[in-house]
């Protein structure tokens, strides 16, 4: 019985990991593509864009982060609009090895008490 709620429990995770990807893809599009930054021309001619700040690249983010991706928290943008399927796939992968260290310590401890 324990097994069959142990699986049961990871297909859930499963289907529900994916269902998530598959409605992010399909339905929400980016708020920001980065199609205004040519990383290979800020890479080369970095004197072409304003990096005089401190924080160099950083400012060019924070400084157009409000335009481009509509949130008034920079980091936030950075992780969901930038990195947002990044950052989802990440997380399912994190839930994934959890949940399977979980089943694999239960296993070891059901065998030690037999």
């Amino acid at each position: 019985m324990k097994k069959t709620i142990a699986v049961f429990s990871l297909l859930v995770l499963l289907v529900a990991g994916i269902s998530v990807m598959v409605y992010t893809h399909d339905e929400v599009a980016p708020t920001y593509d980065g199609s205004g930054t040519d990383v290979t021309e800020l890479y080369e001619n970095p004197e072409d864009y304003d990096v005089e700040g401190a924080s160099g690249i950083a400012e060019i983010i924070v400084d157009t982060n409000l335009e481009k991706t509509m949130a008034v928290n920079d980091v936030a943008s950075v992780v969901f609009d930038y990195r947002g399927f990044d950052t989802i796939g990440e997380s399912f992968i994190l839930l994934s090895a959890i949940a399977g260290s979980f089943v694999i310590i239960r296993m070891i401890k059901k065998r030690e008490e037999e």
